[in-house]
Formats: C-alpha cells, structure tokens, sequence
C-alpha cells in the first residue's frame, strides 16, 4: 500500500491557511465590531507565526506565551492579531 506523508501537505495547507484567512478576520472584526477567534484561527496564526521565527506556547488557563526579548502572555484575539501585524507588514514590504 502506497504511503502519502499527510502531515506535509496538512503542515502546508495550514501553513498558507492564515494568510488566505486574514481578509476575512479582518472584515469580521471591523463588520461586527467583536473580535472572537475560532480555535482554528488561532493555530493557523501560531503555525504563521513560528514561520516567521515567533515562538509560542499554550496555557493551561488557554492564554499563549511568547518568546523571545519581549517575552508575554496574550489571549486568542491578541495573538491572532500580532499574526495579522506581521501579515499586514510583509505585505506592506512587497
């Protein structure tokens, strides 16, 4: 039986899934005026942000750390929004 290695393909679509993503948080956010998160949304920003070298690590109290010289802890929305932050200035850059 042939073996495919899913967890790449998983790895890549997730990947790229925030960026396709960001749009829609963003009008979610300024349409609603509320910035709820799936628990979706929040890894395919974790999964962004260690792409880009940003470190983080859940809580028992569901609340993530970050890495790094400005070590933190940052709530769901908060955490998707520094992956919007990082998003919107590597567009900015192109």
């Amino acid at each position: 039986m042939p073996m495919t290695n899913a967890s790449t393909r998983a790895r890549e679509s997730s990947g790229r899934g925030f960026e396709t993503i960001a749009d829609t948080i963003m009008y979610r956010w300024s349409a609603e005026r509320d910035v709820w998160v799936s628990d979706d949304e929040v890894e395919q920003a974790r999964v962004y942000l260690a792409r880009l070298g940003v470190t983080t690590s859940a809580t028992p109290d569901g609340r993530y750390t970050i890495d790094g010289e400005t070590a933190s802890t940052l709530g769901a929305a908060r955490l998707v929004l520094l992956g919007l932050r990082h998003l919107h200035a590597q567009r900015r850059k192109r």
